[in-house]
């Protein structure tokens, strides 16, 4: 009953005349239809399940923290340079220096096809996946395997770059599979799902994360991008998809990916050489 009311609250809609025998949970199902709403479900509370017994086993130490270590010392051993080239190219697709300017891109989008609704949701579900993971690194004050950042980005629990990698790529590619056919929704899902999994494997290949980090963070990002992707979905009226938006995303991604590798990757490979 809790989760309909936050959907229900957080897509600003009220029950009309044909909601009257159909509350709560009923109500839900009735607009966003029985596979598609269980799928949701799934993916939020697992994902909250995940990332709560993740954090517990932190503070307390527990054996997923040796796990950690030893994937840390494995992965390091088995390090190469050409492997070194291709996992710090991927981290750097995860830079902010490639996810601003598609975030941007989309919003301006969105703003020019005046989907002023979806753009509030585009805009709550990067800010509120940034403020999160920046909270929670201050709370729980984890070490990096490797101390090659300053400030608040010294904690690496959780991995920020898989956070903000499945919540930007991950929405996008939900409101860029809207009305298209299940085949291209599903190219669009793996093409996502893998630009995510290699910035997320770089990031521990790399040593620069825990793989508990890279869990929690893909765990805590697949939540939140269920539960806005549903509530989103409660009130989309539009559901044709938008040709322009994919067209932009994928234009903006190649050219600032080119742009921030070409000018980084030296850099950015000196920092994290073993």
């Amino acid at each position: 009953m809790l989760l309909s009311k936050l959907l229900r609250r957080f897509s600003h809609m009220r029950p009309g005349p044909e909601a009257g025998k159909s509350r709560g949970w009923r109500f839900v199902l009735h607009r966003t239809g029985f596979a598609r709403f269980s799928a949701a479900v799934i993916l939020i509370l697992g994902g909250i399940w995940l990332f709560l017994g993740i954090l517990e086993d932190v503070l307390s130490g527990d054996p997923l923290v040796t796990v950690d270590r030893m994937l840390h010392e494995g992965l390091q051993r088995f390090r190469a340079p050409l492997f070194d080239h291709v996992m710090v190219a991927a981290s750097e697709l995860g830079d902010a220096a490639v996810t601003i300017p598609v975030s941007l891109a989309v919003l301006a989008t969105l703003l020019f096809r005046r989907e002023w609704r979806t753009a509030g949701y585009w805009i709550a579900a990067i800010a509120m996946a940034e403020a999160s993971v920046k909270l929670i690194k201050f709370a729980v004050r984890r070490s990096r395997p490797l101390s090659i950042y300053e400030g608040i980005e010294s904690f690496s629990f959780p991995s920020s770059h898989a956070t903000l990698s499945i919540v930007v790529y991950g929405f996008l590619a939900y409101l860029v599979c809207r009305g298209r056919q299940k085949h291209a929704q599903i190219r669009i899902a793996v093409t996502s799902g893998s630009v995510i999994a290699l910035i997320s494997i770089s990031r521990l290949y790399l040593g620069v994360h825990w793989f508990s980090d890279i869990l929690a963070g893909l765990s805590l990002g697949t939540a939140w991008m269920a539960f806005l992707s549903i509530a989103h979905n409660l009130r989309d009226l539009d559901r044709r998809g938008s040709s322009a938006l994919w067209m932009t995303a994928l234009v903006t991604f190649l050219t600032a990916a080119v742009i921030h590798i070409s000018l980084r990757h030296g850099v950015d490979f000196g920092r994290y050489a073993m």
